[in-house]
């Protein structure tokens, strides 16, 4: 058994007292918003979904340098060996040896080693520590690769751009002096 409730609008106007009926309202279990409510998370899904992929190939295209491939992004960044791998690709940089063994605190050594490598680079990952990423938390593996992406890739364009400055302002200098 369902009540009716009526809600009722003001509009500035109408008359004093005077109320519109807007809609019934029968406790939030219509069909439309059941529906809405699953199409959101069916949308969510598919973007979690497709941002894995898209990340997944991102990883693998800069992988494929040192001849290392990723399957699963969430499985295979768990031991921290290809995030290190990956951010020795990315940096140009050697990064410490990662620690040997398969057990749970040799996979967070390792993770901690590469988000501690992220901190010097100053790459910012917000409320990302090294539990999240051997667990295989979702949502925080794809912001830390969001993050990766952004931060190395202004970090390239920023050496672009001021590469092409020094190039330019000694053109400029020598052009000055003939």
């Amino acid at each position: 058994m369902t009540t009716d409730i009526s809600v009722v609008r003001w509009e500035p106007n109408t008359g004093p007292g005077e109320l519109i009926d807007e809609y019934e309202y029968d406790g939030g279990n219509s069909s439309s918003r059941l529906f809405e409510r699953s199409r959101i998370k069916a949308l969510a899904v598919e973007r979690e979904i497709v941002q894995k992929k898209t990340f997944t190939k991102w990883v693998n295209s800069h992988l494929c340098r040192v001849n290392c491939r990723v399957g699963d992004l969430y499985i295979d960044m768990r031991d921290g060996k290809n995030l290190m791998k990956l951010l020795e690709v990315l940096s140009g940089e050697r990064l410490p040896k990662p620690t040997k063994g398969k057990m749970r605190i040799h996979c967070l050594e390792n993770v901690d080693k590469a988000l501690s490598f992220l901190r010097e680079q100053r790459v910012h990952l917000e409320n990302i520590g090294s539990h999240d990423i051997v667990d295989g938390n979702a949502s925080l593996n794809l912001g830390s690769m969001i993050s990766l992406n952004s931060g190395f890739s202004l970090t390239k364009s920023k050496a672009a751009f001021s590469a092409s400055n020094k190039r330019s302002l000694l053109a400029a200098i020598s052009a000055s002096k003939a």
